[in-house]
């Protein structure tokens, strides 16, 4: 079969290319990032006591955690202690920024999002549809052929899903999605990184310990 010049071949394991993208190192660091998320944000909360109880609670407590771990990410990728870059980016009708993470060699971009579990990709929005090019990429995890993306060839779409309802995330999940319906890939990180801190001999991060007053600080500026 002939193959155009847009198109091209190579087959690749897609658990093996996200264990190579995000190395156990920084797999486990992403843990504590999300963890510290969820610890700052239960004890932001206890500083606005007149919305316990009240209606609004569970997606007061859902944004807050969304913008602690925004406010880790951003700390632990300005400190160096994650080797990689970060784009703040408004979605499609500029009413919400998100976080775009990549690092400098261009092989993947990741979006961090909450999700009510793991078993498939979060679900669809304007800004997910737009940085998924993945059903594009030369990567032929389907063993099909596939249209090269607007991204660098080897640049792909990754999310970090973390949930629920939780003092604790019980899980999170950080793969390659396919679609709003399934991945190429996945791993739990919650799972994963207490092995890989008996393996690889990780620490969690020395990173001063954040005061609620900054947190409220990083809110205030929209983060």
């Amino acid at each position: 079969m002939k193959i155009d010049d847009g198109f091209r071949i190579q087959k690749e394991n897609p658990r093996k290319k996200l264990e190579e993208l995000i190395v156990p190192t920084n797999r486990a660091l992403i843990t504590d990032v999300v963890n510290k998320g969820y610890m700052l944000a239960s004890k932001a909360s206890k500083d606005f006591p007149f919305i316990s109880g009240q209606e609004g609670t569970t997606d007061f407590l859902s944004r807050m955690k969304s913008l602690a771990i925004k406010f880790y990410m951003k700390q632990y990728c300005d400190k160096g202690i994650l080797p990689f870059k970060y784009k703040v980016k408004p979605n499609e009708t500029k009413n919400h920024d998100y976080l775009l993470i990549y690092n400098d060699e261009g092989s993947f971009h990741l979006t961090i999002n909450q999700c009510k579990n793991m078993n498939k990709p979060a679900v669809p929005a304007g800004y997910r549809i737009q940085e998924n090019k993945n059903f594009q990429s030369y990567f032929d995890f389907d063993f099909n052929v596939y249209k090269t993306s607007d991204f660098n060839d080897d640049n792909l779409y990754l999310e970090l899903d973390h949930g629920y309802q939780s003092e604790q995330p019980m899980f999170i999940g950080l793969g390659i999605p396919k679609n709003d319906k399934s991945w190429y890939s996945v791993i739990d990180l919650a799972k994963e990184t207490p092995v890989l801190r008996r393996n690889f001999i990780t620490k969690p991060a020395d990173i001063k310990e954040i005061d609620v007053d900054t947190f409220k600080e990083f809110i205030r500026n929209k983060g």
